[in-house]
């Protein structure tokens, strides 16, 4: 009986997001009501009024979410870019943006300028914390302080971080049909060569 509780509490709140989703795909988020979250996720007020206590709610629970999520899921362990350990990098920054394609429709949703908030830039920071973390631990197999990188090791980190998850938005919105592994080039061949090289020069 618990189990079948908690699928049917998953689906509700799985319709609860289809809903709001389909509302900001079409209008701000200040100009949506509960009556349109509701009447698009199929459900009464009363079901909605179980789990959120309104809209605001109900955007701050699936913007959190989606944050912890994406940072217990960045997973760069073996990422270095030390140039011998590129190949490695590579393969790393590959599964990465794989996960971060398989949610690319809900993304660009908490992008859309329809939410009102700047999801975009907490993710981005997100994702340059967790880089940092990774690059701390490469350094010497364990965990050590922020200021313990080097000036210059920061500033590649930020760098690495800002250009990758630009090229994402990018992927995402024009040219979704590249595979993760094209996108993870790109990246990778705009760290090893420069901007210029990786995108106007013929090798």
């Amino acid at each position: 009986m618990n189990e079948i509780t908690d699928l049917r509490v998953v689906k509700t709140l799985e319709n609860i997001k289809h809903g709001f989703t389909k509302c900001i795909s079409q209008k701000t988020f200040s100009s949506i009501s509960v009556k349109d979250i509701t009447t698009a996720a199929r459900i009464n007020r009363s079901t909605l009024y179980k789990y959120y206590e309104d809209k605001y709610q109900l955007r701050e629970s699936l913007i959190k979410s989606t944050l912890e999520e994406l940072s217990n899921n960045i997973n760069l362990a073996s990422f270095n870019l030390e140039n011998n350990k590129m190949n490695e990098s590579l393969e790393a920054l590959r599964k990465q943006l794989q996960f971060m394609y398989d949610h690319k429709d809900w993304y660009l949703i908490l992008w859309n300028k329809n939410m009102e908030l700047y999801v975009y830039e907490d993710m981005a920071r997100i994702f340059e914390r967790r880089t940092g973390e990774c690059l701390r631990e490469n350094s010497n197999g364990t965990e050590i302080t922020r200021k313990e990188l080097s000036e210059k090791q920061e500033l590649l980190t930020r760098l690495f971080a800002s250009s990758a998850m630009t090229t994402v938005k990018w992927w995402y919105e024009y040219s979704p049909n590249m595979t993760p592994k094209d996108v993870a080039n790109i990246i990778m061949d705009n760290i090893k060569f420069g901007m210029h090289r990786t995108f106007f020069q013929v090798t």
